[in-house]
């Protein structure tokens, strides 16, 4: 009596047997004796449909106990597995059994479905990706018949079609007729989406989709004659098979495609330094040479003042030119990683105030030097390109007659005994930045529109050669702007106190190197 239908059976068999039994007994033995007292036919059977009526009430209020009592414990089971209810139940009914297993069995499939396709390799090719889910279908189900054929793809490289089987070094066998079939017959109505049985000229097969967008049109495909059809709930778990694959595909395809993407840009990238490093190299030596010859011509024209201005026109702008170029040579040195500043200790003061000779500037310059007496560590040379580019910037960016102010100071460097920190800024009263230019000022080649009709002639590779040099001093760099209230570049490098016994290095003005 363990089976739902049985147990209905029983149940009208209770509530019909009884009171047929009771009716037929009174009929023959009690009979007479109710006729004698005046009861009629009709008042027996009246009496008689009344009791069955309450027999039946009460064998069906017992009855919907029992089940309910059932149905709610295979909720129950359904909804917390079979280890809660086995505690609080000693024994299991013969259904509630069975659900379990079902239960078991599916949370299984599903389980080793999402180890499976977790393991899936999406960084491989994605022919291989196709051979893999062939190999967890056949896992999945306990069948080696299962292939996966590959109707269409974005990239017959990547993922030629053709039908994989679940070792990825064979090379897939030719889509046929019975492949282009399967993919397009049409599902009954009511069948599970995405997973179908179906029959044709070539047989029967269970067909599942693998629709990777609009780009991929795929099948799971296997052999099902001879075989009972899969239930609803096996074509669930294969529908589900068939959603996973498709992701797998699509995400290896994604991958593919990224890895190409970014091979390439390398590509380009190396191609663009080694022309940086080639054209920089390249002019250097005429710039010298223009500056020299500038020079004597300079020295050999004394009378005429008007000779003598352009001359050092001349001579300036390739000097200027020359930095420029050096900052490019700097950009693609940190690139190739082949740059290695000096270390040395030198006063800032001396430096800063050459760099702004240099750059010839007509407009107040103030600088204050505040704080201990203190030597900086690096490379004096390359902390020059870093101060030109930045003062150079402050005067392109800020209205003619402004001023430019510089801070030296120095403090404690914290966990460092004995060690201070050099600290310059560099402020000036131009337009500012507004946030996105200044997230992005570091970045190389970026100038924003405005610095860009500000000046025209700008390379965009000032800041974030600065900070390349800087990083590699052990130093730092950082920007405070706002749009509107000018700007302030901020540069931090390792310090000692002056009273250490190594010499300070003081730079010259001769020519230094790129």
């Amino acid at each position: 009596m363990g089976r739902p239908s049985a147990r209905l059976f029983a149940t009208l068999l209770a509530v019909a047997v009884p009171p047929l039994v009771a009716f037929a007994a009174i009929t023959v033995y009690a009979g007479p004796w109710l006729s004698d007292h005046g009861y009629g036919a009709g008042t027996q059977l009246l009496v008689g449909a009344a009791v069955t009526a309450l027999w039946a009430g009460m064998v069906a209020i017992v009855a919907a106990r029992l089940m309910a009592g059932e149905a709610r414990s295979m909720v129950e089971l359904a909804r917390r597995g079979t280890r809660p209810l086995a505690a609080d139940h000693a024994e299991l009914s013969e259904a509630q059994r069975r659900l379990v297993s079902t239960l078991d069995e599916r949370n299984a499939q599903i389980a080793a479905l999402a180890e499976m396709v977790r393991r899936a390799p999406i960084a491989d090719e994605p022919a291989a990706v196709a051979a893999s889910m062939a190999a967890v279908a056949r896992s999945l189900t306990d069948d080696p018949t299962w292939v996966m054929a590959v109707l269409r793809g974005p990239d017959d490289a990547a993922l030629p079609p053709g039908v994989y089987g679940p070792d990825p070094d064979l090379v897939p066998s030719p889509v046929e007729e019975i492949h282009r079939w399967a993919s397009t017959v049409q599902a009954d109505q009511d069948a599970i989406s995405g997973a179908r049985h179906a029959a044709g000229p070539w047989g029967a097969f269970v067909v599942v989709d693998v629709a990777a967008g609009e780009e991929v049109r795929a099948i799971l495909l296997a052999p099902w004659e001879g075989r009972p059809a899969p239930s609803p709930a096996e074509l669930g778990l294969l529908s589900l098979l068939g959603q996973h694959a498709a992701t797998a595909v699509e995400h290896a395809l994604l991958y593919t495609r990224l890895r190409s993407q970014a091979d390439e840009l390398n590509r380009m990238a190396a191609v663009q330094t080694d022309f940086l490093r080639g054209v920089t190299h390249d002019l250097q030596t005429p710039l010298t040479s223009i500056r020299a010859l500038a020079a004597e011509l300079r020295d050999g024209v004394a009378s005429n003042a008007a000779a003598q201005d352009d001359l050092d026109t001349i001579a300036h702008q390739a000097d200027r030119l020359r930095r420029m170029v050096s900052q490019l040579l700097v950009v693609s040195r940190l690139e190739a990683g082949a740059l290695t500043p000096r270390q040395e200790v030198f006063r800032l003061e001396p430096i800063v105030r050459r760099t702004w000779a240099a750059l010839r500037a007509e407009r107040p310059f103030d600088l204050q030097v505040e704080g201990p007496e203190h030597l900086a560590i690096g490379d004096p040379d390359r902390l020059e390109q870093v101060l030109w580019a930045i003062l150079d910037n402050a005067v392109k960016y800020s209205p003619a007659e402004s001023p430019i102010r510089v801070r030296l100071s120095a403090s404690e460097q914290a966990g460092a005994s004995g060690m201070l920190r050099a600290e310059l800024e560099v402020t000036d009263e131009g337009a500012g930045m507004d946030p996105e230019t200044r997230e992005r000022a570091f970045e190389q080649f970026y100038r924003s529109a405005d610095a860009r009709r500000a000046a025209p002639d700008g390379s965009g590779v000032g800041l974030y050669a600065a900070r390349g040099l800087l990083r590699a001093m052990e130093g730092d760099i950082e920007l405070d702007s706002q749009l509107g209230s000018g700007t302030t570049v901020r540069i931090g490098l390792v310090a000692e106190p002056a009273g250490s016994d190594a010499a300070p290095v003081v730079a010259d003005s001769g020519q230094r190197r790129a």
